[in-house]
């Protein structure tokens, strides 16, 4: 497609609406005022060898560098050398939808451009000053006008984040320390500069394209993609993003830093959290994209033009392929992908369908590249389950390859079975790689999940029989068991009080079907959201709970026009805080137009149980799962995590009938689901277990959306049903 300048036409819809996406609209700075870069091989981004994965991209350049993006920045050491610093850029407007980035990381700026020799910020009358510092200096005056009872003190470099040497041992900022918490820490700017050292700064703000500081001789950049505002607790992989990431003069993942073989797969499952700078500025090709440069004034928004700015980089052809597969994993992570047991191919890989070569995809890293190929043509392994599906988060599908929405499942993604077909492979896929008039291939990223095969999770039952004293049983997880994580977990986000309380969300897509009223099932992609709330009891007691939803990103849905479809409502995926009052009942609710109803009957043990049900305002069949328990019993089921020094957890749902199908009927004719919370994880060889808490923690279902305790369920307040709810229901049942 030389010479393209609508990326999007490969995508077409067919007379049903299938095949459409919303076309990528990047915006982005160009980070450097010309082009007069290069690159020397070495210093490339990417895979340096079997051990060693680089993060940073560096090019040897002298000139002004610029801020890619609106955003926050916070400004450390660079390396041992004291005349630069790193400067470290958190997006406040995201530059492509779909690619959350959390930080831009530049290494190697000119500190004379920010402080002087005795760490004082640069004014506005300073010959070396930049857009930046002139800014924030603006913005410090102003405040200090504002606020004439307070006395301006000097614009020290530790005002806006900088180490501050003179501060004390315990207020000294340490390599260890999270960037997130210097992002999303509180402080009070009115008792500046009284407050401790490590709270008592401002990270400034910047616009897009702001003259950020100069660079002499060569620059790193770093692109690390968010997966959340959070860590996770007593978390094993060597790699971390603090600040000795933040301060080293270049950095590389290296597998040597592994004591073990499970902690070098950590290792490497992190190279899946960066984007070569010449993918993203690649993908700006894909549809509507624009680029803008101090000059000329006119953004570079054809494929010519966007390579231009990146043709001197290495990787300016380098196509990168990630596939997640299940758990949030990478494929082949848990070894489940290999075609037989004895043949451990999982991938078969060409430039088109007819020309697919037997391979290992992750070939020691999971971000796969491909140099100067037209086309990535690929068929993954497969067993073949109803559920298998695929989803392209990023990529340009061939038209050759069908899809519904860029969803692929059913006999989109699935052989029939044939002579010469191996079933045990996909269909082939095939993604277009954009060039420009003369043919050169333009560097981008394609993300796929794809959940092909079943993980089945063993357990050994007790037989009564003396002489075989247990039975290993294997469950297959179910589409509900890969769901909801967050268990052992902390937010960055700190409250700002003992009384607010915090809301997590894990950024990194899960794919989940959701029944419809034909009787089938719509595909999705989601997030998922932890919130904890404070139900007011009676006698002025509380009840702490903890509630796991699904929050929707993208669905295809399958519906007659005599049915009703799931809601795409596509809800708020930031983390945040909620307030809570003493003085009045706040308790987690779904986001409008989603509620929750109660149903109390008799369970088959003779129990009231309390059912939970979720609806949507709009008639529509909602499209979100949910999980809710107490803070006690969460924390029953996160204490085996510690217990058995668990990685990535997850809750998983064993079911109380053998069959999955089966259900109970309760007297009052309410059919219902009933489950023990087990909690499902890697052991520290990788491999996974699960493990039942005691006492068990019984969750029940009626509508298979809402799984709730009793303890739990039985404190959410009872909604009042209007005359349009019940015209609502009607219509449902029609």
């Amino acid at each position: 497609m030389p010479g393209t300048t609508s990326p999007s036409l490969p995508t077409t819809a067919d007379s049903h609406g299938r095949n459409l996406r919303p076309e990528l609209r990047a915006e982005s700075w160009f980070f450097l005022e010309n082009t007069n870069y290069y690159q020397t091989a070495g210093n490339q981004f990417g895979v340096l060898d079997s051990t060693v994965f680089r993060t940073t991209s560096r090019i040897q350049f002298t000139g002004k560098v610029y801020s890619i993006c609106s955003g926050q920045i916070f400004i450390q050491p660079h390396g041992s050398d004291a005349t630069k610093v790193n400067l470290i850029l958190k997006p406040f407007r995201q530059p492509i939808n779909g690619l959350p980035i959390k930080y831009i990381v530049y290494r190697g700026l000119q500190k004379d451009n920010f402080f002087d020799a005795n760490d004082i910020v640069l004014d506005q009358g300073n010959a070396k000053a930049t857009g930046l510092t002139k800014r924030i200096w603006k913005e410090f005056e102003d405040f200090y006008a504002n606020n004439t009872a307070l006395t301006k003190p000097p614009f020290k470099a530790w005002l806006i984040g900088f180490p501050n040497p003179g501060a004390a041992a315990t207020e000294q900022q340490s390599p260890e320390d999270y960037i997130d918490d210097y992002f999303f820490k509180l402080s009070n700017p009115d008792s500046l500069p009284n407050e401790p050292q490590k709270k008592a700064f401002e990270l400034p703000m910047i616009p897009g394209g702001t003259y950020i500081g100069d660079a002499q001789g060569s620059l790193g950049i770093d692109i690390v993609l968010n997966e959340g505002d959070f860590t996770i607790e007593n978390d094993p992989n060597p790699f971390t993003l603090n600040l000795s990431y933040a301060r080293a003069t270049d950095h590389t993942l290296n597998t040597s830093l592994g004591a073990t073989e499970f902690l070098k797969k950590l290792i490497r499952e992190s190279a899946t959290q960066f984007i070569d700078i010449a993918a993203f500025y690649g993908l700006h090709a894909q549809g509507k994209g624009k680029i803008y440069l101090q000059a000329p004034a006119t953004p570079a928004n054809t494929p010519d033009a966007i390579y231009n700015l990146i043709s001197n980089f290495q990787t300016k052809n380098t196509v990168y392929l990630y596939i997640q597969s299940n758990r949030q994993r990478s494929y082949n992570f848990y070894g489940n992908y290999a075609e037989s047991a004895a043949n451990p191919t999982n991938i078969r890989i060409g430039t088109d369908g007819n020309s697919l070569n037997d391979s290992l995809f992750e070939q020691n890293w999971p971000l796969r590249p491909f140099d100067g190929q037209p086309q990535v043509a690929l068929q993954l392994t497969t067993d073949n389950n109803p559920a298998s599906a695929l989803y392209v988060k990023q990529g340009l599908v061939s038209p050759d390859s069908s899809h519904e929405d860029y969803f692929f499942r059913d006999n989109n993604l699935l052989q029939e079975q044939g002579t010469g077909i191996n079933i045990s492979f996909t269909k082939p896929i095939t993604f277009i790689v954009l060039q420009t008039s003369t043919a050169q291939k333009i560097a981008c990223l394609i993300q796929l999940v794809y959940e092909g095969k079943q993980i089945s999770v063993a357990e050994d039952i007790a037989t009564g029989d003396p002489n075989v004293p247990t039975q290993t049983v294997y469950r297959n997880m179910k589409d509900i068991d890969d769901v909801f994580g967050l268990i052992n977990i902390e937010a960055r986000i700190k409250p700002p009080t003992d009384s607010a309380l915090h809301y997590i969300v894990d950024q990194n897509l899960l794919l989940i079907n959701f029944e419809n009223k034909t009787g089938g099932h719509d595909i999705a992609t989601v997030t998922t959201k932890r919130t904890e709330d404070r139900v007011l009891k009676d006698n002025n007691q509380t009840l702490d709970r903890v509630t796991y939803e699904t929050l929707l990103n993208d669905i295809r849905q399958n519906t007659g026009s005599f049915f009703q479809s799931l809601s795409a409502y596509k809800d708020n995926s930031n983390s945040g805080v909620i307030t809570f009052s003493k003085d009045r009942n706040n308790y987690y609710e779904p986001e409008s137009p989603y509620y929750l109803q109660t149903e109390i009957f008799t369970g088959s043990d003779g129990t009231t149980i309390t059912g939970l049900s979720l609806h949507s305002s709009d008639g529509a069949i909602p499209s979100k799962k949910l999980l809710g328990i107490t803070q006690g019993e969460n924390n029953q089921v996160k204490s085996l995590v510690t217990q058995h020094n668990l990685n990535n957890p997850k809750v998983y749902f064993k079911n109380e009938l053998e069959d999955e199908e089966s259900y109970y009927t309760s007297s009052e004719g309410t059919q219902y689901r009933k489950y023990s919370l087990c909690i499902l994880g890697e052991n520290q060889t990788g491999n996974l277990e699960f493990y039942e808490p005691t006492p068990k923690i019984y969750v029940t279902t009626i509508d298979n959306r809402v799984y709730g305790s009793e303890e739990y369920s039985q404190w959410v307040p009872i909604r009042a049903i209007t005359r349009s709810d019940i015209v609502t229901e009607r219509i449902k049942e029609i």
